[in-house]
């Protein structure tokens, strides 16, 4: 296994995968990517009771800020001699995504799982739920609790 891609998300669920990260990359002497995809940020439009929620791309202020919260978890894998890059996106679709994965040449993601109700997913859907149902490679999921 030459390459693990693990997507990171800043959840609860970051330090359970970069542990699992950890094991694999330890037992199998393989490249980490750390891949992050900065979310867009939420306007505020106050149009009455229905106000919709508009979202915008996030500022460069978040993307450093996301950037360097990064950089300290591939640190944080490199004190172990762990060889870990990484990767920040601002396009979270599934597409992006899974096209990314697949220019890394991954052997295995590693993924967070997030419980959501049943309306999120039917009206939101999920990249997890994408990645697991379209990623050509193993895909392994970590959960949160």
């Amino acid at each position: 296994m030459n390459t693990i891609v693990a997507l990171v998300d800043f959840s609860d669920a970051t330090f359970k995968v970069l542990k699992q990260v950890h094991h694999l990359a330890k037992a199998f002497g393989s490249r980490v990517v750390l891949l992050h995809v900065v979310p867009m940020e939420p306007v505020v439009v106050d149009l009455g009771l229905a106000s919709p929620t508009v979202m915008r791309e996030a500022s460069a202020k978040t993307v450093d800020q996301d950037a360097a919260r990064l950089g300290e978890l591939r640190e944080s894998l490199a004190k172990f001699g762990i060889d870990a890059v990484t990767r920040q996106m601002t396009d979270g679709s599934a597409d992006a995504v899974m096209e990314e994965i697949r220019g890394l040449n991954a052997d295995l993601v590693v993924m967070g799982a997030h419980k959501h109700g049943v309306l999120y997913a039917l009206f939101v859907g999920s990249v997890t739920q994408d990645v697991l149902k379209r990623m050509t490679c193993p895909v392994l999921l970590v959960p949160a609790d």
